[in-house]
Parts: structure tokens; C-alpha cells; sequence
């Protein structure tokens, strides 16, 4: 009786682990978008590296002060700029007197998954506002996501970011970098 239980046990880890845990939909997909944006709203790199395959490659394009900047980024890569930036985020909270709030919106342009239900494509913006506009970080993205053993990952990004600073009470682009 055990030896059936065990096969049985088997066969359902092997029927989950190589076809029941790897397929997504749409649904989804929307709900790793809103765990991103509750990491966000947290300040929580960590989780948002949870969402990142180990394969993951990310291609970015930062247009700050005129200037453009091209990355590409592994996971390891993407997950320290996360840090960075929320250590950055920190410091100009402190700067501005120890308050600074996070507005971030985001929007689902489309969502294109695989007839296998194996990866989805997803196109869209996401706009991150802080101190009241102080700072805005606009991106356009197009994201492909997988799901590895039950959970959505981000394989591949290509992002352009756009980061613009003034605002009501914001200080000047040169105090942001000292």
C-alpha cells in the first residue's frame, strides 16, 4: 500500500514539475504585476528578486539630464541595482526632511501568452513618482515571463526609462547627486 502511495506521489510531482507547473494565463500574469507593484510599495528589492528567472536578461535604456544610458542586466545584476536604487530612494527621503512618498502606477498594453501557455509577452507602462514628483522614472516595456516550478518569473525585459526631476518643493538636480 505505501509503495502505490509513493508512486502515485511521484507521478503527480512529475506530472506538476514538468507540465502542471509551467503553465500560465492570464490571470496570472496580472497578478505578477501586482505583486511587483506591492514590492515596489514596499521598497522590498528582495521580492522583486524572487520575480527574476536565474536566466533572466534584462535591456535597459535610462534617458536622465539629457543623457542615455544602454545596461544589460543577469539577475544578479538587476537585483543590485534594485538595492541601489532603494538605498537612493532612502537617501533622498532624508534629504527632503525624512518623508518621502511613493507613487508608482502601472498599465498592461497587452498580453500575448504562448499557444503552449509556457511564456507570456507583455507590453506596457509604468510611471514611478517620488516626493510629489521630486523625481519620475517613465517606462515603456516589453517583458517576457515564464512560470518555473509554479512560480511567474521574468525571463527577458527591454525597457526605456525616462527620469525627469522637479516638482513642487523639489530641490535642484544637482543636490539629488552630491
Amino acid at each position: 500500500m505505501k509503495q502505490i502511495a509513493i508512486v502515485v506521489a511521484l507521478c503527480v510531482g512529475a506530472w506538476y514539475f514538468f507540465i502542471g507547473g509551467r503553465k500560465l494565463d492570464e490571470s496570472m500574469v496580472r497578478a505578477y504585476y501586482e505583486k511587483e507593484a506591492h514590492a515596489i510599495y514596499s521598497r522590498d528589492a528582495d521580492k522583486l528578486c524572487k520575480q527574476l528567472s536565474k536566466k533572466v536578461v534584462i535591456q535597459s535604456k535610462t534617458v536622465m539630464m539629457g543623457r542615455t544610458t544602454e545596461t544589460s542586466s543577469d539577475r544578479e545584476q538587476a537585483c543590485d541595482s534594485l538595492r541601489k536604487t532603494f538605498k537612493m530612494f532612502e537617501s533622498v527621503g532624508e534629504r527632503m526632511g525624512g518623508i518621502l512618498t511613493i507613487e508608482y502606477e502601472y498599465h498592461i498594453d497587452s498580453i500575448e501568452v504562448a499557444s503552449d501557455r509556457k511564456s507570456a509577452t507583455v507590453e506596457g507602462t509604468s510611471v514611478l513618482k517620488m516626493g510629489e514628483a521630486a523625481m519620475q522614472f517613465k517606462s515603456t516595456f516589453t517583458q517576457r515571463l515564464e512560470r518555473e516550478l509554479g512560480q511567474m518569473r521574468l525571463v527577458r525585459g527591454d525597457d526605456v526609462t525616462v527620469v525627469r526631476m522637479g516638482g513642487r518643493g523639489a530641490m535642484s538636480q544637482s543636490d539629488f547627486f552630491k
